[in-house]
């Protein structure tokens, strides 16, 4: 294995896994995932951040 690939290899093992965001729909702003929630009072179901839950309940 050439000096390279090693570097190419040890990077590919480091690489972490990218966070994924989505925009509420109440306040338009980019949110992780881990911090949204389903508010199931309406229809259609919205999925707003924890902040904008919050505001509505």
């Amino acid at each position: 294995m050439t000096a390279e690939a090693k570097k190419e290899a040890d990077k590919a093992k480091k690489q972490k896994p990218r966070e994924i965001k989505f925009k509420c729909q109440r306040c338009q702003k980019e949110v992780l995932l881990k911090e949204m929630v389903r508010v199931t009072r309406f229809r259609p179901v919205l999925i707003v951040c924890q902040n904008c839950a919050e505001e509505m309940r």
